[in-house]
């Protein structure tokens, strides 16, 4: 369902979803730009640099890390880079990781899989032909994987004869990669087993890989579209830090071999740990969406009179909402508290104009706002222990680097520490901040 500017309070839980923007009409009536607001400059626009990036490296993969934090508005960026490359005719696939697979526990091996299907469905839309002899390849490989035999391609009565099945299709191939999506995303023990199959056997899933990548770039060729693959893989950042650690430094030479244009969510906890500078060996130069900055830290002091960042969360909600919904001071109390992360943000509109309804009111009040404000403060202080406070009071003190320190990694996991511009400074999220000060957190001693 497309989303409707909201000019009465009943329509604010639709225009305030924390769903991302994702068609061309959601992007054209909702999005506003927020570059210079986020990194100081507008010509660092992530979508257009990307797109150029990917347009003067036509002969030499891109595999990219993309991070920021939950909830910043990466998932919106992504699309508007999907949509712009699919103007320019690019073979691009968008793959949401958090939704198709087992964001809690996925191996390195899912995600190869995951972009062979992404590969041959996009294949399917764009009616591009993938050799028999390659769709051969891919079945006679699943098929001598014995769990996956067992449960998925006898199931679709697939004879398999020397490792090849006779006249197989498409449909077929589809078929068995859907079955095994499912039982990866659900079945724990089939899981545990087809895993235990795959890992020692992942060169021979490279190779069926790069036999559809080369089959699509033969194609592509004779269209004379842009030959080279372009795959967005949205919600890695989502999973846990031991397992993205694993999938990223450990076996992230697998992903640096694929010919294709590859950019991944990554988790931003993850960059504040020494680990970091080598998974960048496989996923060099990463891009950052920092967070919309309500201030300005330069060198010691916050800048006065910067009033950007204020006035660029302003603009996203009016792209939203008829700002006369909000009664006088209601929504610059609600983005000043919210410290320029539009989930909070959003969540707090949301739940103000919900009370507002109660009370069957046109629009938002004070209390109202507060009243969300106190339950999102109440949540993000719940998430970090006593033992981080030391870590934040330095952080208000004026000590706003950020540091690859196990506590920043913690406080950046939950929200309670944020990154701004780009040039790693970050800050106490301010609904933090008030409640440590509040209860005499940040004095002396």
């Amino acid at each position: 369902m497309e989303q409707t500017r909201a000019t009465q309070l009943v329509q604010m839980q639709d225009a305030f979803s924390p769903s991302p923007l994702h068609t061309e009409e959601e992007l054209r009536n909702f999005y506003y730009e927020t570059t210079e607001a986020r990194t100081g400059d507008k010509y660092s626009d992530f979508v257009d640099s990307m797109v150029i990036r990917a347009e003067d490296s036509g002969n030499s993969a891109l595999h990219k890390l993309f991070i920021g934090h939950a909830g910043s508005g990466k998932t919106t960026e992504l699309f508007r880079l999907y949509h712009k490359l699919k103007e320019k005719n690019y073979f691009v696939c968008f793959g949401r990781c958090d939704i198709d697979l087992d964001s809690g526990d996925v191996e390195y091996t899912e995600v190869l899989f995951y972009i062979l299907d992404l590969l041959i469905r996009e294949a399917k839309e764009k009616d591009i032909e993938i050799k028999e002899n390659v769709l051969s390849d891919i079945v006679a490989y699943w098929t001598s994987i014995q769990e996956v035999n067992a449960t998925v391609c006898q199931q679709k009565e697939m004879e398999v004869e020397g490792g090849f099945s006779a006249g197989v299709k498409l449909k077929n191939v589809l078929e068995i990669m859907a079955k095994i999506k499912g039982i990866l995303k659900s079945s724990e023990e089939t899981k545990r087993q087809i895993r235990q199959s795959i890992s020692p056997r992942s060169s021979e899933l490279m190779a069926r890989i790069k036999e559809v990548i080369d089959n699509l770039e033969e194609e592509l060729q004779c269209r004379n579209y842009p030959k080279m693959p372009f795959i967005i893989l949205d919600g890695l950042d989502k999973i846990p830090l031991e397992q993205a650690r694993k999938i990223f430094k450990e076996n992230g030479s697998k992903f640096a071999e694929l010919p294709i244009h590859l950019l991944v969510t990554f988790p931003i906890a993850l960059t504040y740990t020494e680990e970091y500078r080598n998974i960048q060996i496989w996923l060099p130069n990463p891009e950052k969406l920092p967070m919309i900055k309500l201030k300005n830290w330069v060198k010691d002091h916050y800048e006065s009179g910067y009033t950007e960042g204020t006035e660029t969360m302003r603009r996203i909600v009016e792209k939203r909402a008829d700002l006369g919904l909000f009664e006088n001071g209601v929504l610059d109390l609600l983005i000043s508290q919210t410290g320029g992360y539009i989930r909070d943000l959003f969540r707090c509109i949301g739940k103000a104009a919900i009370r507002a309804r109660v009370r069957r009111a046109d629009t938002i009040s004070i209390e109202d706002a507060e009243l969300a404000l106190n339950l999102l403060e109440s949540d993000i202080n719940g998430c970090y222990s006593s033992d981080l406070i030391p870590a934040m009071k330095d952080i208000y003190e004026g000590h706003k680097h950020v540091n690859s320190s196990e506590e920043i990694t913690k406080l950046m996991q939950v929200g309670a520490v944020l990154e701004y511009n780009g040039t790693r400074w970050c800050d106490l999220h301010p609904l933090v901040e008030k409640w440590l000060l509040e209860h005499q957190k940040l004095g002396a001693g």
